[in-house]
């Protein structure tokens, strides 16, 4: 059965808010909008993908996942969060006979081998879960089928995800891989990004833009 990516994608400009004291709100905006394209262009190179699924109620996040071959469903209006906006890709995903790996939207770091890597580890049924770098958060989960599960997505999502597998009587695969594991939340998140640790990226353009490694580095706001 065949993959089809699923991210849930906050209004731009409402994301981040635990950069709020180390950029300001346009610099929020173009860092969350790098890091989506990031994340699109991953999905676009994966030749094990069958497509990808942005839901949002953001118009111009909707046009950049289009201009990324991208199809787009609207988010709830208002949106209802990260999960509820999932819900909506897992049903899609799964009138279409596909699965659904869903990847959080502040991925920057990913590559089209991380997710290959992630759909060719899938048991058929079950679910594979890459958690994030503090081990205590999911950054990517593949669904197979797509509704085998609802997510959990928000604090301490691994351990809520877990246990909805053993409930389910699910397979669980679990993958550590440090570039997906990477999710931007936090001021020390970003640093090494903007510092060019991990090479060129939009999102390091435009850390480079606002000249985010100097004050990252000494924790300066803007």
């Amino acid at each position: 059965m065949s993959v089809q990516a699923v991210i849930p994608v906050k209004p731009l400009g409402r994301a981040l808010g635990r950069l709020a004291a180390v950029l300001a709100p346009g610099e929020r905006r173009d860092l969350q909008a790098a890091m989506l394209a990031d994340l699109l262009e991953a999905c676009r190179g994966c030749a094990a993908l069958a497509g990808t699924l942005v839901v949002t109620s953001d118009g111009a996040a909707g046009e950049m996942a289009q201009g990324f071959g991208a199809r787009v469903l609207p988010d709830h209006a208002p949106p209802q969060g990260m999960n509820a906006a999932v819900s909506i890709g897992r049903a899609d995903a799964a009138r279409r006979g596909l699965r659904a790996l869903v990847l959080t939207a502040d991925l920057p770091l990913t590559r089209p081998e991380d997710l290959a890597a992630v759909v060719a580890a899938a048991p058929a049924p079950g679910v594979v879960l890459v958690p994030s770098r503090d081990g205590t958060g999911t950054n990517a989960l593949l669904l197979d089928p797509a509704d085998a599960m609802p997510t959990r997505l928000g604090p301490d999502s691994r351990a809520r995800h877990t246990a909805l597998v053993r409930e389910r009587g699910l397979a669980l695969t679990e993958l550590a891989l440090p570039r997906i594991a990477l999710d931007v939340d936090t001021p020390a998140d970003l640093a090494p990004i903007a510092a060019g640790a991990h090479g060129w990226s939009r999102t390091w353009e435009v850390c480079v833009r606002h000249g985010l490694a100097e004050r990252l580095a000494v924790g300066t706001a803007p």
